[in-house]
């Protein structure tokens, strides 16, 4: 009984000293600033593959509201936010619903996206009652936010 009775008071002084020491910072290597999407795509249907995606287009703007050129470094992009644009044949009106579509962003590291698009359809139609589109943010590592307008179209 006196050997149970010193194991479990090992085992609780062992405890209580790995609760003491918490935890540690990440390494730095392994937190990163970036917060850009690097693509995104829209889904009728997140289960099937035969029914259509569409590839949305991606404008990145600088802390000044000025568009990016191609090749633009995660420095210059800093501070400003983006537009992502998904234009649908108005032939694919009926299939393609762009009031219930499921989305998935590229990412790279430790970013994370809120409001969540993981599992639920997203409204991201531009119409009178939604001129804006639907606005997301991406959260990097350090805690830098970019914000991203998602606005669907028909054409």
């Amino acid at each position: 009984m006196k050997t149970i009775k010193y194991n479990l008071l090992a085992i609780l002084v062992l405890l209580t000293g790995f609760g003491f020491t918490g935890c540690s910072d990440a390494d730095p290597e392994f937190v990163h600033s970036n917060n850009l999407i690097s693509a995104m795509v829209c889904m009728a249907d997140r289960n099937s593959l035969d029914d259509p995606t569409i590839n949305g287009t991606i404008y990145e703007y600088d802390k000044n509201g000025k568009l990016l050129e191609e090749g633009f470094t995660a420095e210059e992009a800093e501070g400003g936010s983006g537009v992502i644009t998904f234009i649908v044949p108005i032939e694919q009106r009926k299939e393609f619903d762009l009031t219930a579509v499921f989305l998935r962003a590229t990412l790279t590291y430790d970013e994370i996206i809120t409001p969540s698009l993981t599992y639920k359809r997203h409204n991201i139609l531009v119409d009178e009652e939604h001129p804006d589109g639907m606005v997301i943010s991406v959260t990097s590592g350090i805690g830098t936010v970019r914000k991203y307008r998602i606005m669907g179209i028909y054409e």
